[in-house]
């Protein structure tokens, strides 16, 4: 659901829209073809600007964006493009509890989560919790 200034931007354009297209329609009922014609192609032309900045801002944003990759090798290894809540590698491991909530964080550099070797874990984002050994008990 939109919030905060963005739903303000949103009613604005909405009731901006809704005014142009009542007056272009008063000045054609008024048989005012002239002027109608010149409102109705300042709406254009400014709708066509918005909307090409629209379209370059998302572009560049969209390069701006890394993709997260996650390649994991090695016997029980594990890697995740995202957050990872509890991660257990190794036999014998009694766990209890909930799976922690992995803290909010940047991904890694480049979008790349890499685990190579045995039992490695790497993640896109943040790790709640890794046993990577055998045996272990909490």
């Amino acid at each position: 659901m939109m919030t905060g200034w963005r739903r303000g931007v949103v009613w604005a354009v909405a009731a901006a829209a809704g005014l142009t297209c009542a007056g272009v329609t008063l000045l054609l009922w008024l048989k005012d073809l002239s002027t109608a014609g010149i409102a109705a192609g300042l709406a254009a032309d400014t709708v066509t600007l918005v909307m090409t900045v629209f379209a370059v801002r998302a572009l560049v944003l969209q390069s701006a964006q890394t993709t997260s990759q996650a390649t994991a090798s090695g016997a029980g290894s594990i890697a995740a493009g995202g957050s990872i809540g509890r991660a257990v590698t190794g036999s014998n491991n009694q766990r209890t509890g909930g799976i922690p909530t992995p803290a909010p964080g940047s991904p890694a550099p480049g979008g790349r989560a890499e685990a190579s070797g045995t039992k490695s874990v790497a993640a896109g984002g943040s790790i709640g919790e890794a046993v990577t050994g055998d045996g272990n008990s909490t």
